[in-house]
Formats: structure tokens, sequence, C-alpha cells
């Protein structure tokens, strides 16, 4: 290797030698049990908050019902457009349809 890049491997490792590892304050164990134990504030959600989200579930189930209805109405309607656009197109014969 390189002499000058051997050097500042040295250099950077050297750097290191008076390094010590970090201690923690002595009450840090102490404050972390009491905080694990101690009962956490209640958190209050505002009533506004609540009315909303209770709206938005129920117009949401409303709109639900509303396109399962009008699908499940129009189920049988469209056998009977099918049947009339097939014939009118004659696509299959009246009389002897596949389905």
């Amino acid at each position: 290797m390189e002499p000058e890049k051997e050097q500042w491997i040295n250099k950077v490792l050297g750097s290191l030698d008076g390094i010590q590892r970090a201690e923690a304050s002595p009450f840090l164990f102490a404050k972390i049990r009491n905080r694990l134990t101690a009962e956490p504030a209640p958190i209050y959600v505002p009533l506004r908050t609540v009315w909303l989200i209770a709206a938005s579930f129920a117009m949401l189930l409303l709109l639900n019902w509303g396109v399962a209805a009008s699908v499940f109405s129009s189920g049988t309607t469209d056998s009977v457009d099918l049947d009339t656009v097939i014939t009118d197109m004659h696509l299959y014969p009246s009389t002897n349809q596949l389905y």
C-alpha cells in the first residue's frame, strides 16, 4: 500500500486510543422502571371528532346500501334486456339459446 494511505489509516485508528466507554446516569434504570410501571395519562378525543367519525360511518353504510340495492334490483331486468339484445341482433336463435 502507499505510505500516505497507511499513515492516514494509522492516524484514524490511533484517534480511537483515548476513547472511553459511555456510561449512563446512575438513576437511568430507576427512571425507566418508573416510567414502565406508571400508568399512562388518558387520551381524550374531542366530542366533535367522535360525531364526525360516526357520521362518516353512517354515510358510508348508507351509500353501500344504496349501491347494493341498485345492483340487486337491476339484476332481474338485465336478463330481459340481454334476451332482447340477443334476439334483435340475431346472435342466437331465440328457440335455441345456450343459457
